[in-house]
């Protein structure tokens, strides 16, 4: 049986019709070829199932019979089945007999002829080659000996798998890539111990069941400081489609003739056939490009095979490892080496070949250098003209810092907008011809951006026209990081304008906050390769990546991407304590310890904050007021993580009382030295919320009299819609201390003064009920209000329409631990308003709700405190402690 279609047989024994089809096309199997494995094939079926194994026994017994091996023992190893043979050997399937351990291996014997010039002595050395080498990616020696006659033999691992160009056929392009350099990094393996391959080729490398691929057959290889070229031998065993040019030609050989080998075992990976293959039959004299015959091969890889493959060595990649960097950088849309190399290579060819009129073309670019050197100049004249223009506009933004503090500065702000976008508009035509200018250009309509939402009060703001001021922005910046993707600073304006565009996306358009932030932290991974910024950054560079860092990871809590959120949070506490900027290394703990909370992860969240304010304690010479909000947000975030029942937390009320009463405390005293920060710092209220909500099951006057001062304060805004909904979720809140002190009719008329609140600010009715809005907390008062006074059917029904709509917004609570707290509040207040109403069939099936849902979390989180805290007070028939 001819060699050939032997092993085409064994490989397509076992696969389908279709994978046999698959196999024919990509290899380019010829007819006649085809037509004898196909009627080998015909006899295969399910009453023959074993016919390749018989057939394999009897070409083994038959070759066995040709090398005197009779016996069919290579020492205590049973030969089973020829698995190929090839110029001076033949490898077989075998089983170790006797001993108490049974091992299924590949055995290969040198041929009866061994005899031969050479072939001993580079059996033998295979041997020692093989068994210097241990990577997961080479398949490794188990044993070594002699025949009785005296031949050697070689044991090794058994790969039960296919050759790799088989194998990814089946496979995206992106995973035949990171195969690729799993091959990759076994041949440099081999490289580093001297060691060169020389006969890489698909059949050589077999990919086993777990996927991983194994270099076979170091047949031809050498040591690297052999004193003698091994190649200069009467016989080549190589293969011509996969073997470099000087293989070919019988020259020395080095690290890159691997490199080369490699490059054609890729492109056959990606393309199905040989480089080679490619010019047969045409008047080509350069392989076609893989993208050619495979539509989603990369470019990028383009330039990297044709390196690959280059006819001189020293124009190669230099190492494997060099190759294997440039197919990762491909992978991860970074720069690849070969094509910015590929221009001077292709230029040097050129001059090569045509020197002579290369010649004559530098005499004619000399000619014109004067003029050059005259437009040059005319350009730097221009350039200087934009610059003066771009000073000016720049230093309207300086005065607009300046007047933004004074009052009622809204029209004389709106002038410098204005102004400075007529001005921008002038200087940006045409800028993208020069990346500086662009760079430059594209800064100012970033800060044009914040002036007219970021850094702007909420009623002076323009969100829309501030996103289209920042598209532009973006528009002049990516240009600058497509042109030049080095530019750290081109790096760091982008990742500030997808930072800006998720502050106003919050604002205008919600769902895309979190896909302008992964964009900001996408760009920060690139401007910061190391991870985090160093000691040596530019202070304000540093404090604006940080800022960056800081919202982007906030926004990522808030979007509930919580891994992300602690992965960006502990990078930016690295930059932020390397580049000794305390107070941002303690925000960047509140963020963390915020995603912890919301993971469950209660132990870690309270560690996180609790160095948070151990790093805030200020001074008493250093208590800004940033520091001090900084501060007041830490401790209240603190007390809610020990004792808020609204969401996750440690069950420790009594203990959230005392960060709560610092924070409270300190919003105080800001409120007496900066007014004007007190006012619309939403820090402070979230803190006098907090210890109001936690004192109102101990100390109902307490609370009370701190939601009133708080009313007392949020009427002195004027005119300002955020004001007027805190109010009336203050209004809401205070009627539970109200009920408790027996102050029924006030709490009524609190409870109507909140809805008309509401209904004025057409925030109700509503078909959707968000938690944690002054919707919520205002229905969440009513029902408990009604159930508090005995109208215990109305407050069923309200309870009922409040699941209702806070399920319709969306609320996933089988996998949002939040959300899980939130809708177990609710079942347990409508269960027991149904029970006491009389509707126990409804009370029953609403605590069972609750009960289901703590038991599918504490399958998800068994070992979680807070879980089964949860899940022991659903147990009971009334509202447990949470």
């Amino acid at each position: 049986m001819n060699h050939e279609v032997r092993l085409l047989f064994h490989e397509l024994v076992e696969l389908t019709p279709r994978e046999r089809q698959r196999i024919y096309r990509t290899r380019r199997i010829g007819a006649e070829l085809r037509s004898e494995v196909e009627s080998l094939l015909s006899f295969d079926s399910t009453k023959f199932d074993k016919l390749h194994d018989v057939v394999s026994t009897a070409a083994g017994d038959v070759l066995r019979s040709v090398d005197g091996l009779e016996s069919g023992f290579c020492g205590p190893y049973r030969l089973v089945r020829l698995l190929g043979s090839g110029g001076m050997g033949a490898v077989y399937l075998a089983e170790r007999t006797g001993g108490e351990i049974q091992q299924k291996v590949a055995v290969k014997l040198l041929r009866g002829e061994g005899h031969r010039p050479g072939w001993r002595e580079r059996f033998l050395r295979e041997r020692q080659l093989l068994a210097s080498l241990n990577h997961p990616s080479i398949v490794h020696v188990v044993d070594a000996g002699h025949t009785e006659d005296g031949r050697p033999y070689l044991v090794m691992e058994y790969v039960e798998g296919l050759a790799i160009d088989v194998h990814a056929a089946g496979i995206s392009t992106r995973r035949r890539l990171e195969l690729f350099l799993q091959v990759c990094d076994g041949v440099s393996h081999a490289h580093r111990r001297l060691i060169i391959h020389r006969d890489l080729k698909p059949s050589n490398i077999l990919v086993d069941s777990s996927g991983r691929p194994k270099l076979l057959d170091f047949g031809i290889a050498r040591l690297l400081d052999e004193t003698r070229d091994a190649t200069q031998t009467l016989e080549r065993l190589l293969t011509p489609n996969y073997a470099s040019p000087e293989q070919l030609a019988g020259a020395a050989q080095t690290t890159t003739t691997d490199v080369y080998s490699l490059g054609a075992v890729l492109y056959k990976l990606l393309a199905g056939v040989a480089p080679r293959e490619t010019l047969a039959n045409t008047r080509n004299v350069e392989i076609t490009a893989p993208s050619v015959l495979n539509s989603e091969v990369p470019k990028d890889v383009d330039f990297i095979v044709r390196k690959a493959l280059r006819t001189e060595p020293e124009e190669r990649y230099l190492s494997v490892d060099e190759f294997a960097n440039d197919v990762r950088a491909a992978l991860g849309w970074r720069p690849v080496r070969a094509r910015s190399g590929d221009l001077w290579y292709r230029a040097r060819r050129f001059l090569r070949c045509y020197w002579v009129p290369a010649s004559a073309a530098i005499l004619v670019m000399a000619s014109l250098s004067f003029g050059l050197y005259m437009v040059n100049r005319e350009r730097s004249i221009a350039q200087q003209r934009f610059m003066d223009v771009r000073q000016l506009a720049n230093k309207l933004f300086d005065i607009d810092a300046e007047v933004a503090r004074l009052p009622g500065a809204t029209t004389t702000r709106q002038l410098i907008v204005d102004t400075s976008l007529e001005y921008l508009r002038r200087v940006a035509s045409g800028v993208q011809v020069d990346p500086d200018l662009a760079l430059e250009v594209g800064s100012a309509y970033m800060r044009l951006a914040r002036v007219q939402m970021v850094n702007t009060a909420p009623n002076a703001a323009q969100p829309d026209q501030a996103d289209q001021t920042a598209q532009k922005a973006e528009a002049l910046v990516d240009s600058v990081v497509l042109a030049q993707p080095a530019n750290r600073l081109a790096l760091l304006r982008s990742a500030q304008i997808a930072h800006d565009r998720m502050l106003i996306a919050r604002q205008i358009r919600p769902d895309d906050a979190l896909r302008f932030a992964q964009q900001a932290a996408q760009r920060l991974e690139r401007y910061l390769p190391a991870g985090s910024l160093d000691g040596k950054a530019d202070r304000e560079e540093a404090e604006q990546v940080l800022l960056t860092q800081l919202n982007v990871g906030n926004q990522l809590v808030r979007s509930e991407h919580f891994d992300e959120a602690i992965r960006i949070s502990r990078r930016t506490i690295e930059s932020a304590r390397a580049a000794k900027f305390p107070v941002h290394a303690a925000r960047a703990l509140l963020n963390l310890a915020l995603a912890h909370r919301a993971k469950g992860e209660l132990d870690e969240a309270l560690q996180s904050i609790r160095e948070s304010v151990r790093i805030l304690e200020p001074p008493a010479e250093e208590g800004t007021a940033d520091r001090l909000r900084v501060l007041v947000s830490a401790l209240t975030a603190e007390g809610q993580i020990l004792g808020d029942d609204s969401d996750v937390n440690l069950g420790w009320p009594e203990e959230a009382i005392k960060p709560l009463q610092r924070a409270f405390a300190i919003s105080e005293e800001v409120a007496l030295r900066h007014p004007n920060e007190f006012r619309n710092a939403e820090e402070f209220f979230a803190a006098e919320t907090a210890l109001a909500n936690v004192l109102t099951h101990t100390d109902p006057h307490r609370a009370l009299e701190i939601h009133n001062r708080m009313l007392q304060r949020l009427s002195g805004i004027k005119d300002h819609p955020g004001a007027r909904r805190d109010a009336a979720a203050v209004l809401a809140a205070s009627t539970y201390p109200l009920r408790q002190l027996d102050r029924n009719a006030e709490a009524r008329r609190r409870l109507d003064r909140t809805f008309e609140t509401l209904r004025e600010l057409n925030l109700y009715p509503a078909k959707q009920i968000f938690p944690g809005t002054e919707v919520y907390a205002a229905v969440g008062a009513q029902g408990e209000y009604e159930a508090g006074v005995g109208n215990t059917a109305h407050a069923a029904e309200i309870y009922r329409g409040l699941l209702d709509r806070v399920l319709a917004s969306k609320l996933d609570p089988e996998t949002r631990l939040t959300d899980a707290v939130t809708i177990s509040k609710i079942y347990c207040a409508s269960a027991l308003a149904h029970h006491q109403a009389g509707l126990i069939d409804q009370a029953h099936a609403l605590r069972e709700r609750r009960r289901e849902l703590w038991r599918s979390w504490s399958q998800k989180l068994p070992a979680n405190a807070f879980i089964h805290r949860q899940l022991e007070a659903a147990q009971v028939p009334w509202c447990g402690p949470r």
